[in-house]
């Protein structure tokens, strides 16, 4: 009876309905279907030497991520359905993403599984697609268990176009993306037998655990969240690598088109063999090259770590940084017998106008300068910042020697069409500066808006009054 209870309470205030199962005496399946769950009758022998082991059309994996901390979950099948259906919806909230589902994910609970070898995920190619096997032990820790349904639903989404070999996701994705859904409510997705429903929910604040991690302590290296050691996913060091994963991964969120790319990664990994490829595509519009990510990488975390609210420039401060950022300085002569006289040009101008050769380091000091005033400028004023890096980041990027657009043949048109795509975004900015600056920095953040893709074979000029093209 208490059982029943229960379950009508988690359908009550969830509204995930669990289905009869369909064929499996004792398994229960979600809403969607693509979870089903039940009590292995016996023991399943896993081998815990290997993490990651290929078999013929399929894989078996063992994350080898451990936990320190945070309670203990008893597993019940009807409960874990409906925990991973929440996780499934939080993650596809976070990317934007509609349910879309392919693969079909066979939860085991299996008590006799050693805690130290488990969860184990296992998947195998057919003709209808992928299927996956996640195998856990009960009791299971909750993050390691949140972890294990990430990865499950992550993997999944990026075989949807893989043939019978299953891509590499990266670690620190896997990590970032559980610890920001744990960060967001740990206690609303993971669900316990004979536990109150309406109890309050815990929140964690989502970023205080991660600044208490780094304070006193270096965040890792792009190289170290990219390829981590074994040791880093231990017990004593894993919190620390998945702390960094989160800001990383959330920090990539903060781009305007922040989810957008992240999808757009997920599908590519099928694509490359190195997820590096993928990532620097689907991250184009910010990052030309893994360099790249190493700075925009360390001046985040020098953001996060070492500028207090006391240490920022005040909002009106900020402004004037911010718009003084936004103008070139350039000399003019009227005849060549005056002196020369200062005058201040738009971002557009320079680029409607001027050799992108020539513009690429005006422009390069105006995109460090604005990395510079994101450390301390006013909170308010982060994501207009980033849209004006990401923009400018993306036009050099663009127009670098050997890129796509300088090599091609028609490379006179193509260079026009990135000009008007690029002075486009600008002015889109500049109005919602404009906007932003009226209301004296509103406290409520813009809404954000996903920047539109750009076209590869746009035409058209930027019209611009005539302006010196010196420097």
């Amino acid at each position: 009876m208490r059982s029943a209870v229960t379950l009508l309470c988690c359908w009550l205030v969830l509204g995930r309905a669990v289905a009869q199962p369909p064929t499996d005496l004792g398994s229960v399946r979600s809403e969607s279907g693509q979870f089903v769950a039940r009590t292995a009758g016996k023991a399943m022998a896993f081998s815990g030497t290997a993490t990651v082991q290929q078999v013929p059309g399929g894989f078996v994996l063992n994350p080898n991520f451990k936990a320190s901390s945070d309670a203990d979950v008893t597993l019940d099948p009807a409960l874990l359905v409906i925990s991973c259906e929440k996780i499934k919806q939080s993650l596809l909230a976070m990317l934007g993403e509609r349910d879309q589902w392919q693969g079909r994910i066979n939860l085991w609970i299996n008590p006799a599984l050693p805690r130290e070898q488990g969860p184990f995920l296992s998947g195998l190619a057919g003709p209808g697609g992928w299927n996956y096997q996640l195998a856990l032990p009960s009791p299971i820790n909750s993050r390691v268990l949140l972890r294990g349904v990430v990865r499950a639903l992550l993997v999944e989404m990026a075989n949807r176009e893989a043939g019978t070999q299953s891509v590499e996701v990266p670690a620190w994705l896997i990590a970032g993306v559980s610890a920001h859904l744990q960060a967001e409510s740990l206690t609303e997705l993971v669900l316990q037998p004979q536990v109150s429903l309406f109890a309050d929910g815990v929140r964690r604040p989502g970023h205080e655990g991660v600044r208490q991690q780094l304070r006193g302590r270096a965040a890792l290296t792009f190289q170290e969240l990219s390829w981590p050691e074994p040791e880093e996913l231990t017990e004593e060091k894993g919190d620390f690598y998945c702390g960094c994963s989160q800001l990383f991964v959330e920090e990539l969120l903060r781009f305007p088109d922040g989810s957008r790319c992240a999808r757009e990664m997920i599908r590519q990994l099928p694509r490359h063999l190195n997820w590096q490829t993928s990532f620097l595509q689907a991250f184009s519009t910010h990052f030309a090259q893994l360099l790249d990510v190493e700075k925009w990488w360390d001046l985040a975390c020098v953001s996060f770590t070492q500028v207090d609210a006391a240490d920022r420039f005040s909002p009106e401060d900020s402004w004037i940084k911010f718009e003084d950022s936004l103008t070139v300085p350039v000399e003019v002569r009227e005849r060549a017998d005056e002196l020369p006289a200062p005058l201040e040009i738009s971002l557009q101008e320079v680029i409607a106008t001027w050799d992108p050769g020539r513009a690429a380091p005006v422009l390069g000091r105006t995109v460090q300068s604005l990395e510079l005033l994101r450390l301390k400028a006013a909170p308010e004023l982060t994501e207009l910042l980033d849209g004006y890096l990401a923009t400018l980041r993306s036009w050099l990027s663009d127009t670098r020697p050997n890129s796509p657009a300088w090599t091609a043949k028609n490379h006179e048109a193509q260079l026009a069409g990135l000009r008007h795509f690029t002075c486009k975004e600008l002015s889109a900015l500049d109005l919602r500066r404009a906007g932003l600056r009226t209301k004296k920095i509103s406290p409520a953040a813009p809404a954000r808006a996903e920047a539109p893709a750009r076209p590869p074979g746009a035409s058209g000029v930027y019209s611009s009054k005539n302006r010196p093209q010196q420097p």
